[in-house]
């Protein structure tokens, strides 16, 4: 009897209290880890980042003036339209395979993946950089910069200013700013659409 009740003892003692794990307000707890809940707003940023099928049409307006641009993105592959003209684009690894039009056809080059990178700065912005002011959401003045750097490759010395982003159910919708080159202001807008549904055939070389 004596040893039946040591052993027992002996197997309470062993057994380890949980652990109670706290988590602040705007946090859940998920398998054993606190992790901060997401506003809808923060979750349009996250979905947007990880697109990779989807249609970007760009609208730059100066005065009386407008240019329209197309990019279509499609894993991959991706293509652009200005003037009529379409260019196609694949990566290979750290590099990108170029197809652009010579008289009725296409020929091909690789260009280093820096040289394709125009208006994919959306996929950099942050939710913190944003407030909401009567509904529509703001890029804080103090951020200007930073979105600004994204241009400066191909708008040496520009500045952004007045920078609105739209956002959806799920991804980004619209963004709306102003690139003042040269004290010369354009008006550009990007919309998002066909997420999901974008295909990009490459031409015959």
């Amino acid at each position: 009897m004596l040893f039946i009740t040591l052993f027992v003892l002996a197997s309470c003692q062993q057994e380890e209290v949980p652990t109670v794990i706290n988590c602040g307000d705007d946090e859940i707890l998920v398998d054993g880890v606190c992790e901060q809940v997401k506003s809808d707003f923060e979750k349009t940023f996250d979905a947007t980042d990880l697109m990779s099928n989807y249609t970007l049409t760009i609208s730059i307006q100066q005065l009386a003036d407008l240019y329209e641009m197309t990019m279509m993105v499609d894993g991959e592959k991706s293509s652009f339209e200005m003037d009529d003209q379409i260019e196609y684009f694949e990566k290979q690894g750290t590099m990108i395979d170029r197809y652009y039009p010579v008289g009725e056809g296409y020929r091909k080059e690789s260009i280093s993946q820096s040289q394709n990178n125009a208006f994919h700065f959306f996929k950099d912005l942050e939710a913190s950089w944003f407030q909401t002011v009567s509904g529509k959401n703001f890029l804080k003045t103090e951020y200007n910069d930073e979105v600004a750097q994204f241009f400066q490759s191909e708008f040496p010395g520009s500045t952004v200013s007045n920078l609105e982003l739209v956002v959806g159910d799920t991804y980004f919708e619209q963004i709306i700013f102003d690139v003042t080159v040269d004290s010369v202001m354009y008006r550009f807008t990007l919309t998002l659409s066909a997420v999901g549904t974008t295909t990009v055939t490459l031409p015959t070389v």
